[in-house]
């Protein structure tokens, strides 16, 4: 009798060795396909958000605050994802200067000055806009993403992706949480947070339209969250699909570009 229980009782440790061991294959399997569609939805929000040809956009910059408005205006080139060039336009004080982005790597050249300074690239701007937004920096390749959600939008349902920064890339900001169109993978809201996940800024996506055959935001909307009434909007405008050679996007050159 006591043989027949003990095997019994071995039976039942078996099956449920078996049972444990199938939910943690099946929970890593979920875990893993998580991730790798986070990776395909972060993939197609950004192919919308910004062309992957190399193109050029004027940016206008509109600052408020304490009821005073701030303009400026930018002439932004890309080159693929890692590589972009900021030539400041207006105000005419600072015309001549120039923000490179190559790589992990970002430097400022003033016409006053001798050679490049390297910053970085959530060094701030101008209003809640940092060189990044205006460098329209890339999620992709630049930070790690996580399917947190869905969720409901103003009446849309939404993807929800928890992105952070991946270590030595030049993010503007350490964690993001990235909300993105279920059924257009269209971008439609950014929270940008602290490191300790403390929400800082908000970014929201509008006035979408044909850009180099995609319909894409045309304006970048920035609003403070430790203060309601500064929001800053970027405007991207004129985009042209251009081709530029590498010249263009090395250090040593920013003064002649």
């Amino acid at each position: 009798m006591r043989t027949e229980e003990f095997m019994k009782g071995s039976r039942q440790a078996c099956w449920v060795v078996k049972v444990m061991l199938i939910a943690s294959l099946t929970t890593g399997t979920v875990a893993i396909a998580g991730e790798t569609d986070a990776a395909r939805i972060l993939e197609k929000a950004e192919a919308i958000r910004n062309p992957t040809e190399d193109y050029s956009v004027d940016v206008d910059l509109v600052d408020s605050k304490d009821g005073k408005v701030d303009f400026r205006s930018y002439e932004t080139l890309i080159k693929g994802r890692d590589k972009a060039l900021v030539k400041f336009v207006k105000p005419e004080s600072e015309s001549g200067t120039r923000v490179l982005m190559t790589g992990p790597d970002m430097y400022v050249y003033v016409p006053t000055s001798a050679k490049p300074v390297r910053i970085s690239a959530n060094q701030k701007l101008t209003g809640n806009a940092a060189y990044g937004d205006v460098a329209r920096l890339s999620f992709v390749g630049n930070y790690g993403a996580k399917l947190k959600s869905t969720e409901k939008n103003d009446g849309k349902e939404v993807y929800v992706l928890e992105l952070s920064s991946i270590p030595d890339r030049p993010v503007t900001y350490d964690k993001i949480e990235y909300r993105v169109d279920v059924k257009t993978f269209r971008p439609v809201k950014a929270v940008y947070m602290t490191q300790s996940g403390k929400p800082i800024r908000e970014g929201t996506f509008e006035d979408f339209g044909e850009v180099l055959g995609v319909q894409r935001p045309r304006t970048f909307v920035l609003r403070n969250l430790l203060r309601s009434d500064h929001v800053t909007k970027l405007k991207f405008k004129n985009p042209k699909q251009k081709s530029f050679p590498d010249l263009m996007f090395e250090k040593q050159n920013l003064g002649r570009n």
